[in-house]
């Protein structure tokens, strides 16, 4: 991975892709990337929900035996934004479409991405699965 701070990043393209090791601290880095990509595509509004979507869809990165995994942030013509995280696991979670139970110590990262995003999803790949999920900007739905 390059030597370049998020602060210094820019986002010349519609999309921008990073490989990372999964680390509690690189959820901050995320969270700075997501935060030029969006400001550079001038959509500030979506900035706070897709950092937080993009918190909760690499963190599950954890769970996987392998720590490697990409993340990309693309633009979906000029009203939207999709989050892709993909891993080297084969298990494919489930998107609850119910509220799960509040006094568990985890599983509600996934319903809270599908309440704040417009479309969620997880697909097999090669060689593990991406999840992802689309959010667009106030007033488009």
């Amino acid at each position: 991975m390059p030597n370049t701070s998020a602060e210094e990043l820019v986002v010349i393209s519609r999309s921008c892709e990073v490989r990372m090791e999964y680390d509690p601290h690189c959820l901050e880095q995320i969270r700075r990337i997501v935060g030029a990509c969006l400001r550079s595509w001038g959509l500030e509004a979506l900035v706070d929900d897709c950092a937080f979507v993009a918190t909760e869809l690499c963190s599950n990165v954890r769970h996987c035996t392998c720590s490697s995994f990409e993340f990309a942030v693309r633009r979906t013509g000029a009203e939207g934004v999709r989050l892709e995280v993909t891993d080297t696991s084969t298990e494919l979670p489930v998107v609850p479409t119910e509220l799960p139970d509040l006094f568990e110590v985890s599983g509600r990262g996934l319903f809270l991405v599908a309440a704040l995003s417009a479309d969620v999803g997880v697909e097999p790949t090669v060689g593990g699965k991406m999840v992802w999920a689309e959010l667009k900007m106030p007033g488009f739905g």
